[in-house]
């Protein structure tokens, strides 16, 4: 910029907008010099790619919630030996999401997924409806937390995270997928071999706590009982579009969910109030715990519900029953006697049992010495 100045050119410098410098040059070095920071230091993996790599549209696509250890992990291992599904594995560990890709099979395709984080799954449905232009073929809602206990030893927070898990979580992946199961559903009827296709299909793993109230596993039991109550009732409503909707409901099994929930006992026993502690007794707890351990070591293989779900999924009628009961038979036919018995009768019998075992409070009503003397 030139002015005349008693017939003198002067030059002015430039007037930059305000904030042009700053946008010019501190942010593009700060933003450089905190990437460099982020490579070197951060122990957190980079943000996930939108780089997103077409399936095999001949491929089925079966989605797996919960596949860091127990059933999931399981149910991953024998699809992925069958070499004919393309396998969508959620878990919430990077460890276990490094040891998936490590496998480097272009079939399994691990996604950092928290089903209680509604961004979380929303990215996966994303993920999924580019790269699965044909649809998903199964959905197999693994993902699951037992924790809780006794109703007065259980916290509200208790209630609300199993219910976040066990049940949002379950609901939030259900609506995030059941557009692309009706995609794959729909394939059935435009596609010269669809006829040869197999129903969609959307798998639960539930519990026998789903269809029983167990003593000591109510919050468990609650969050189970409602997820079977919306399988139930979309076994329905899902039908006009030939979704096949099927509930797997293990017994006890040697998984880790059982274990961490013995630990959640004992710590939630240590935190309980004063007057809960009083009432039970330490003898009650020190009893449920060494049960509890003691129902661990002779429970079933986890083996048996991971073979149950993959029939569920592989098998052409394989999801076509509401519900399979997987445990020892004579654990089925108690449960099943159980279910037709009049309720004022199954109550005694859980009474009787608690007594008998020890599960019963020392002094529910905190009676003092001289109050039983009397």
């Amino acid at each position: 910029m030139f002015f005349n100045v008693a017939h003198r050119s002067i030059r002015l410098a430039p007037q930059y907008p305000k904030g042009a410098f700053q946008s010019l040059f501190v942010s593009p070095l700060r933003s450089s010099i905190h990437q460099r920071y982020h490579q070197l230091y951060s122990t957190q993996p980079p943000p996930p790619s939108t780089n997103y790599i077409p399936t095999d549209p001949k491929s089925r696509v079966v989605v797996v919630t919960g596949t860091s250890t127990g059933f999931g992990a399981g149910i991953v291992n024998d699809l992925q030996k069958l070499g004919t599904y393309t396998i969508y594995a959620t878990c919430s560990s990077y460890e276990t999401l490094k040891f998936y890709k490590d496998k480097k099979s272009t079939r399994l395709r691990p996604v950092k997924v928290d089903v209680t984080k509604q961004e979380d799954v929303t990215r996966l449905r994303i993920q999924i409806e580019a790269e699965c232009p044909q649809g998903v073929y199964c959905v197999v809602n693994n993902a699951g937390i037992n924790a809780g206990g006794y109703f007065d030893m259980t916290t509200e927070e208790t209630f609300e995270r199993l219910m976040n898990v066990n049940y949002m979580g379950l609901i939030r992946i259900t609506k995030a997928l059941v557009p692309s199961l009706r995609v794959y559903a729909k394939s059935r009827h435009t596609l010269s071999e669809g006829k040869d296709l197999p129903p969609a299909r959307l798998i639960t793993i539930s519990s026998i706590a789903g269809r029983i109230n167990s003593i000591g596993l109510g919050p468990y039991s609650a969050s189970k009982h409602a997820a079977e109550s919306i399988m139930d009732t979309l076994r329905v409503e899902l039908s006009p579009w030939e979704i096949d909707v099927s509930m797997i409901e293990p017994g006890y099994a040697k998984t880790p969910i059982i274990t961490k929930a013995i630990s959640a006992l004992e710590q939630e026993w240590e935190q309980a109030d004063e007057q809960v502690r009083q009432m039970y007794g330490g003898k009650f707890i020190e009893t449920v715990i060494r049960d509890q351990r003691s129902i661990y070591e002779t429970a079933m293989p986890a083996e048996w519900t991971v073979t149950a779900t993959v029939n569920a999924v592989h098998k052409k009628d394989g999801a076509k029953k509401p519900r399979v009961m997987v445990d020892f038979k004579l654990a089925r036919w108690f449960l099943l006697i159980l279910e037709r018995l009049p309720e004022g009768m199954t109550d005694r019998l859980y009474r009787t049992g608690m007594k008998r075992a020890g599960y019963w409070p020392a002094n529910p009503f905190l009676f003092n010495k001289d109050t039983e003397d009397k």
